[in-house]
């Protein structure tokens, strides 16, 4: 379950993020390791800086983290640097499979990454670059497009999707401090305050 409440662009200003795995290393003897990947699926983290930013700014994001009630829940978050697909291939049709996940492909010669897109907006989904049409053809729930009967992709045909899409993240902490305002003079104040969001998978 993700709240419909999205946090402010401007929170995007000054932000570090990327990917992050989770990989065990365990130290053997003749300077040898053993490496095991634990998550297959990488999470991407975001650290949000607002620095000298208007009152009115700060009170948002307040409201925003105890509405979220801290952590517990999730909220759609629009990556600054990923957030479109345009005819991304995201599988090819053999006549029997149904479902397709929505998800991009980042490029790389040796393990090319897939990302798993669950927050979708102007979906157009076609099938060897024929749109097809919402309930009639396909429907789709959480980036997951199933086609309905006798609309299944045939084997060999493509699947692609164009869309505007979201990451669902939650605060990764119950505790995110604000600093007191600060100025140049008492009618312009600021105030200043931190956060790491973290994506989640549900």
């Amino acid at each position: 379950m993700v709240d419909t409440v999205a946090i402010n662009d401007k929170f995007a200003l000054n932000m570090k993020m990327g990917p992050q795995f989770q990989t065990t290393t365990v130290k053997l003897s003749g300077g040898y390791e053993d490496r095991n990947q634990d998550w297959q699926i990488a999470l991407w983290r975001y650290d949000v800086e607002l620095n000298n930013r208007p009152l009115s700014e700060i009170r948002s994001f307040l409201a925003h983290v105890l509405g979220r009630r801290g952590s517990a829940y999730a909220f759609p978050l629009r990556d600054p640097l990923d957030n479109t697909l345009t005819d991304e291939n995201i599988g090819t049709g053999d006549g029997t499979t149904a479902a397709f996940q929505i998800k991009k492909t980042y490029s790389d010669s040796d393990r090319p990454y897939q990302r798993p897109i669950t927050i979708v907006s102007s979906l157009v989904v076609k099938v060897a670059g024929v749109t097809k049409t919402v309930t009639t053809h396909y429907t789709q729930t959480d980036g997951l497009i199933t086609f309905t009967p006798g609309n299944i992709p045939t084997g060999g045909q493509a699947v692609t999707v164009s869309c505007s899409f979201l990451i669902r993240v939650r605060y990764d902490a119950d505790y995110n401090p604000i600093t007191l305002p600060i100025g140049p003079d008492t009618a312009t104040p600021f105030a200043s305050a931190a956060c790491t969001l973290m994506e989640v998978l549900r």
